[in-house]
């Protein structure tokens, strides 16, 4: 029975880093669940390409993107225990996404090959952590309700994340040149 809180514990934070790192980007949250279900997997559902026509900014969009993805791997760096099945699917889940944005950033025409998409990937990583040194209360208390709830899904996460956060400027934290 511990291993199995442990493992919920470990998928949470991950995911609570993602959820929060997508909330500040203003990107939306379908769905947030630490436990796979009959009726949907675990993970999070959040579709930051439908932004584009919002954001106006390609590369602002990706170097978030990038953010989105990196956060919960950053948060996982301080695990100490064996990482659990959840979380290593979680890690499988969030190589692919790295992949896909950077792919999506060719695709958009913002690199000629994958291969040059490394400055993205390198902004994505150092606003992951600003935002995680800056938030980790935020996280640590999501992680505890998604822990509890097992699943939050959207409009409730989003009502939840409105009510918890304090006021954020993520473009400052963005050109911020603290790592």
């Amino acid at each position: 029975m511990p291993e199995i809180i442990a493992s919920q514990q470990q998928s949470a934070k991950h995911l609570a880093a993602r959820a929060v790192m997508a909330y500040r980007s203003g990107f939306p949250v379908a769905l947030l669940s630490a436990t796979a279900s009959t009726e949907h997997p675990s993970g999070i559902v959040c579709e930051w390409k439908g932004q584009r026509d919002s954001f106006h900014n390609d590369a602002k969009l990706l170097r978030r993107a990038f953010a989105f993805v990196y956060i919960g791997s950053i948060v996982d760096q301080a695990i100490g225990d064996p990482i659990s099945d959840e979380l290593r699917k979680e890690l499988l889940s969030d190589m692919s996404s790295a992949l896909d944005a950077r792919q999506t950033a060719v695709d958009w025409g913002l690199a000629k090959a994958v291969t040059e998409t490394d400055p993205f990937a390198h902004a994505g990583y150092k606003l992951a952590s600003r935002l995680l040194r800056t938030d980790r209360p935020l996280i640590e208390s999501l992680a505890r309700e998604l822990t509890s709830q097992s699943t939050i899904e959207g409009d409730p996460l989003r009502k939840w994340l409105d009510a918890n956060a304090s006021p954020l400027n993520l473009d400052e934290l963005e050109t911020s040149t603290t790592y």
